[in-house]
């Protein structure tokens, strides 16, 4: 189910901040899809550590700003999450992720410590691309 109003006494995910870790950064919007949202929820729970999303929806406009996938980028979904991790942390992020169904995973853990994360979706099966998928930036 897609939810675009938002209603914060209505947010279910105490593992992710509705304003400063979901909401596109460019515009403050909201969007959320609950089976994903769900599906991170169940992410950090089997984690036992913090996730630091450092980028959850997005608006089509920001996407274009900020990444390669223009208008329909995943994020533009509110199907994909990027997660600040690095190391150790982030092979067992990974492991995780793809048990509780994540099918796109982006590995980008060159450089300062504080620019790495893991990018995770649960897109489907699309053309050339079938899932799981994972590729790194």
């Amino acid at each position: 189910m897609t939810i675009t109003a938002f209603d914060l006494a209505a947010w279910r995910w105490p593992h992710v901040d509705p304003l400063s870790e979901w909401a596109c950064k460019g515009t403050g919007r909201i969007v959320v899809e609950t089976e994903f949202l769900d599906r991170v929820e169940r992410l950090r729970l089997a984690y036992a550590r913090p996730l630091i999303i450092t980028s959850g929806y997005r608006s089509p406009e920001h996407n274009r700003q900020v990444s390669t996938t223009g208008d329909d980028g995943p994020h533009t979904t509110a199907r994909a999450v990027d997660i600040r991790v690095y190391g150790t942390w982030a092979l067992d992020l990974i492991r995780r992720a793809i048990d509780e169904g994540f099918t796109g995973v982006g590995v980008a853990q060159k450089g300062a410590q504080e620019r790495r994360y893991i990018h995770l979706d649960d897109l489907p099966d699309a053309a050339d691309q079938p899932r799981p998928w994972i590729w790194s930036y």
